[in-house]
């Protein structure tokens, strides 16, 4: 049975053990073993095992043959830790929801509300828990409410939901199908044969047979009554919602005090960590020779305002022609265009930039149908723009549309290879926007604005590897994926992107398409740091090394891993403030904590990356190169959270899975600025 198997059935055997047992149950999934506070005797766990086998999962039948209690393991460090943020720690949930429901802030239609997110770590060895606050807006409607407010249900498909059975479980599920009406084909016997809870058998039984019924990720099917809808950034236009969840540090640190004071109580955790108590495990990007400034023309070097420094020492490398054919596509006709044009013609054409500027067509559309989109498109088309500026705002008609306006855009553009830039009408007149929007639009067209002044010296490339994937529905276990690659010098210039189709199981990029990607002519003899948005798959390493073997190549790895980090916070003359970008938390040798944005105080707290690298590489070279690459997205004066090897993944795999990716495999246009 492979790791990934055992932790299938120890996953399931502890729900089940939690369930069927008193006390707290957890699987260890390193050291492979279950951890509880209330051991057994081995012949109730005999009894136990018999009814598992009798059960409608198979998995126990198949592969669980006995329990047998044994006090001489040791669980992991990672282990112990996640058994008390997970387990021992869930005794307080109710109570800490109690504590949050007092800073809950009413917003009409909807609410924003606080969690409390506890995650285990292990650091410098020692088992330990992080507590972080998280702000979520909560729809007052339910799903159902929502579904008797749209004509066509299938508006509800992408949006998120959660289960209002389980509070405690923080989550949230995609809608992916509408499976049908409950009182159909035996729908309501079906769901209430599986193993739910009491509240779940009564909200089905309950239910009338009208009942719509929903598949979420493309795996669970819901009666609507059960779900509650959670917003994210991405429903805030369908649910008219608009809003910041920024939380300054001072103001979340006021809200996490008690619930601190709580977890305390419990005897389970200590003191947190402090640079005045633990100095060796706080670093600062001094520590790696780290410099934030880039490279202009003429060597002349600036970190700051990125846009000013362009207008003032000029791009790093232009165009081959310096000049760019504009076409615009405007779904808001009203909309007063004259300011963009005119802000366009004085930031890059020959009072700016220098570069020589031509209208190659404008195409207002009054009605969004595909057809009227599609055929502006092929109109601009023929008179060659090298870019087309698009204004988007709206839905395209119809009820069965699986894209939005935006991605049927981006779809035809880059299906006929023109390079694409979207507006929203409410950026068309703001300072900031205006800057970002021309510097996508030289990065599109072939200019270099900016590389860092300072290369790597560790690396030849530095390259980001992600996977898009589809399930499909039809083929168990097999998904319709694309890996890609966004390969870039050791100074931040792009060489190029490589996108290559694969029927992939999991996340694992297979050897073939890793050897396409890195030819030999281009990577043999060189040393290539590899940036892997989350966890970077063991077979997928030893395709690399092996074939870095074959070239003479050196391949370095470094895992990004974006989400749940805890955040780190300074303190000043007793005022709690902000991190300042460069701050590490070092968690062991091969792992830190980096705060890699850099936040005003009345932007919110950062929430830092996860650093992971893979011996022999240093983790100061790690940090060192995703702090560096953070400097290079064009899209955006501010410098993001994310290298630029790994930002947008989640956005890029998304579209590609959709079928929004460039009809060339390979190409050096920044497609998704």
């Amino acid at each position: 049975m492979t790791s990934e198997n055992k932790d299938k059935v120890g996953r399931k055997l502890q729900y089940q053990l939690q369930k069927n047992f008193s006390g707290h149950w957890y699987w260890d999934r390193i050291n492979q073993c279950l951890i509880t506070d209330s051991p057994q005797q081995e012949a109730k766990f005999n009894d136990f095992i018999t009814l598992l086998w009798q059960s409608k999962d198979d998995i126990f039948k198949n592969s669980l043959q006995s329990i047998i209690p044994n006090d001489k393991i040791t669980p992991s460090h990672q282990g112990i830790a996640d058994f008390v943020a997970h387990s021992l720690l869930g005794d307080i949930n109710p109570n800490i929801r109690e504590i949050l429901k007092k800073f809950i802030q009413n917003k009409g239609k909807y609410t924003i509300t606080y969690e409390c997110e506890k995650y285990g770590y292990v650091v410098n060895n020692h088992p330990s828990v992080s507590i972080s606050l998280k702000s979520r807006l909560g729809y007052k409607e339910t799903l159902k409410d929502y579904l008797s407010k749209i004509e066509n249900k299938n508006e509800i498909l992408g949006l998120h939901v959660t289960d209002i059975t389980k509070p405690d479980f923080q989550s949230a599920m995609t809608i992916t199908s509408i499976i049908g009406r409950l009182g159909e084909n035996n729908n309501r016997q079906r769901l209430l044969s599986y193993s739910i809870s009491d509240r779940m058998r009564r909200i089905i039984t309950e239910a009338n047979d009208q009942e719509l019924i929903v598949e979420t990720n493309n795996l669970y099917h819901y009666v609507v009554n059960a779900l509650k809808i959670r917003i994210y950034n991405q429903d805030y236009e369908r649910l008219k919602i608009s809003e910041k969840l920024q939380i300054t540090s001072d103001k979340r640190i006021k809200f996490l005090i008690p619930i601190i004071e709580l977890i305390k109580k419990t005897n389970l955790v200590g003191n947190a960590y402090a640079s005045s108590r633990h100095q060796h495990l706080f670093l600062t990007q001094d520590k790696l020779n780290y410099s934030p400034k880039l490279l202009f023309a003429n060597n002349h070097q600036d970190n700051k305002n990125v846009f000013n420094s362009v207008k003032k020492f000029g791009v790093y490398k232009p165009s081959q022609n310096q000049k760019i054919r504009i076409g615009i596509l405007n779904t808001v006709p009203n909309l007063n265009l004259d300011d963009l044009r005119s802000n366009i013609r004085k930031n890059l054409g020959k009072e700016g930039l220098g570069y020589e500027l031509n209208l190659a067509g404008e195409e207002n559309i009054h009605s969004l149908s595909r057809f009227n989109l599609e055929s502006a498109i092929e109109r601009l088309k023929e008179r060659k723009p090298n870019i087309i500026l698009a204004i988007i705002k709206g839905k395209i008609e119809g009820k069965n549309n699986e894209r939005t306006l935006y991605e049927e855009f981006k779809h035809l553009t880059l299906k006929n290879d023109i390079p694409s830039q979207v507006i929203r009408p409410e950026t068309i007149n703001n300072e900031y926007a205006l800057k970002n929007i021309l510097l996508g639009i030289l990065a599109k067209t072939g200019t270099i604005p900016y590389i860092l002044a300072h290369p790597l010296k560790y690396a030849d490339f530095v390259i980001g590897l992600d996977v898009s994937r589809q399930k499909k529905r039809a083929l168990s276990g097999t998904i319709n994926s694309a890996a890609m690659a966004r390969i870039y010098f050791n100074n931040g210039e792009l060489l190029r992107y490589s996108i290559r189709d694969a029927m992939l199981e999991g996340e694992i990029i297979p050897s073939h398409i890793l050897q396409d990607m890195f030819p030999v002519k281009e990577f043999s003899n060189k040393t290539i740091v590899i940036h892997r948005d989350g966890r970077l798959p063991l077979q997928e390493k030893e395709s690399l090394l092996a074939w870095g073997k074959d070239i003479n190549a050196t391949f370095y790895f470094v895992e990004i891993i974006k989400n749940g980090n805890p955040r780190l916070y300074a303190r000043e003359d007793s005022k709690t403030k902000n991190a300042p970008k460069g701050s590490i938390f070092k968690l062991s040798e091969t792992e830190a904590l980096l705060v890699s944005s850099d936040f005003s105080a009345n932007m919110g707290t950062p929430r830092p990356l996860k650093i992971r690298t893979h011996p022999p590489f240093p983790l100061e070279s790690a940090l060192h190169s995703v702090l560096s690459l953070t400097l290079l997205h064009y899209g955006s004066e501010r410098p993001p959270r994310l290298p630029v090897t790994t930002y947008y993944a989640d956005k890029i795999s998304t579209l590609a899975s959709r079928g929004l990716r460039p009809h060339a495999t390979d190409g050096s246009v920044p497609f998704w600025l």
